[in-house]
C-alpha cells in the first residue's frame, strides 16, 4: 500500500526548490546557506541592481499583505482601511524585541522571535479593535479602522524610543527573495486552508447573508473577529519582514496610503479570489516601476499618470477584478 503525500507539502517543497534556484540565480550564483537564505546580493555580485532586487522583495510582502486584506474584503465582506496600521505594530514589535532583547542572538532566533511577536502584537490588537468595532459595518467600519491606522501611525511617530521622526535604523537585515518568497508561498497556502475550512465557509456565509448565516446557528460577531485576528496577525507578520528586509522603518512608509494600495490590489485582482489578490499585488507592484521606461525616454514623470489611468480602465472594463471569483488551479478549493 502507497502512502499518499499531502498536496500542500509537494507545494511548499516545490515552491521552496523554486524560490532557492531563483535567488541563487538573482543573487550572483552563491551557494552559501546565507546567499540562499537570509543575504542580500552586494552592488556587484548579483545579476540585477539591488534597487529592482528590493522591489522583488517588496513585491512578496506585498502579496502577503494583499492575501490577508482579502480574508476580510473578500471572504468576509468587512470594509477595513486599517491594514497599515498591524503592519506598522508588527514591523516596530519586531525590530523592537531584536534590537533591545536580542542583539546577540543567532539570526534565526532573531527571525521566529521577531515574526512571532509581530503576529502576537498585531494580533492582540486586533482582538481588541474587532471585539469593540466589529458591530458596525460597511463605510461606518472603513472609517473607525482608517482612524486606528493613523492614531497608531502618530503615536509611533512621538516614541523616541523607536526613533520616532527620525526612524528606526540599523534593524538587523536578514530577509532575501529566498525566504521572503518561500514564506509568502507559505503563508498563501494557509490562508488557502481556513478559506477550505469550517471558518471560511461561515467567513462566507456571512458575507453572502449575514442574517441567514444567523439563523443557522452562526455567530457573526465571533467569525468576524477570527477573521480579523488572523489577518492582522498575517499582517504584523508582513511588518516584521518588512522591517528586517529594509533595515530602515518610517512612520512615512505606514500611511493610510498603503492601506488604499492594499484594498487596490485586492480590488484590481478581484474580491473573493486569492489568485485575484496575489495578481493585483503584483502587477500594482511591479506597474510603477515598470513605467520607468517612459520616464526615461520622454524625460517627464508620467508613471503615476498611467499607473491611475491603468487602475480606472481595469475597472471600467472588469468590475469584478481580473480574477473576479476564479482561482488558479493550485489555489481552487476543488
Amino acid at each position: 500500500m502507497t502512502a499518499k503525500i499531502n498536496k500542500t507539502v509537494l507545494l511548499i517543497l516545490g515552491f521552496l526548490v523554486f524560490a532557492i534556484i531563483l535567488n541563487f540565480i538573482l543573487s550572483g550564483f552563491g551557494l552559501t546557506p546565507a546567499a540562499l537564505f537570509y543575504e542580500k546580493p552586494g552592488r556587484f555580485t548579483g545579476l540585477i541592481s539591488p534597487y529592482y532586487y528590493s522591489v522583488l522583495i517588496i513585491l512578496g510582502i506585498n502579496v502577503i499583505l494583499s492575501v490577508s486584506l482579502a480574508l476580510l474584503n473578500g471572504f468576509t465582506g468587512l470594509f477595513t482601511m486599517g491594514h497599515a496600521g498591524f503592519m506598522a505594530i508588527g514591523a516596530y514589535s519586531s525590530a523592537s524585541i531584536v534590537m533591545f532583547a536580542l542583539p546577540n542572538a543567532p539570526f534565526i532566533v532573531q527571525l521566529i522571535v521577531g515574526s512571532i511577536t509581530a503576529g502576537v502584537v498585531a494580533g492582540a490588537v486586533g482582538f481588541l479593535i474587532g471585539t469593540s468595532c466589529l458591530r458596525l459595518a460597511g463605510d461606518y467600519l472603513g472609517m473607525v479602522t482608517l482612524g486606528f491606522g493613523e492614531i497608531i501611525r502618530i503615536m509611533l511617530l512621538n516614541i523616541d524610543a523607536v526613533g520616532g521622526a527620525r526612524g528606526m535604523t540599523d534593524i538587523p537585515v536578514y530577509m532575501n527573495l529566498g525566504s521572503v518568497f518561500l514564506l509568502s508561498i507559505i503563508t498563501i497556502l494557509v490562508i488557502k486552508r481556513v478559506r477550505d475550512g469550517r471558518l471560511g465557509r461561515a467567513m462566507l456565509s456571512i458575507k453572502e447573508n449575514e442574517m441567514a448565516a444567523n439563523m443557522m446557528g452562526i455567530n457573526p460577531l465571533n467569525i468576524k473577529v477570527k477573521a480579523f485576528v488572523i489577518s492582522s496577525f498575517i499582517a504584523g507578520i508582513a511588518g516584521s519582514f518588512f522591517a528586517h528586509s529594509e533595515g530602515y522603518l518610517s512612520t512615512q512608509t505606514f500611511t493610510f496610503v498603503k492601506s488604499f494600495e492594499v484594498i487596490a490590489m485586492n480590488v484590481v485582482g478581484g474580491l473573493g479570489s486569492l489568485s485575484g489578490a496575489i495578481m493585483g499585488a503584483g502587477i500594482l507592484t511591479i506597474l510603477p516601476e515598470g513605467l520607468r521606461v517612459v520616464q526615461d525616454i520622454t524625460g517627464i514623470d508620467l508613471r503615476m499618470i498611467i499607473y491611475a489611468i491603468t487602475i480606472i480602465l481595469i475597472m471600467i472594463l472588469r468590475p469584478q477584478g481580473l480574477m473576479g471569483n476564479k482561482e488558479w488551479k493550485w489555489l481552487s478549493s476543488k
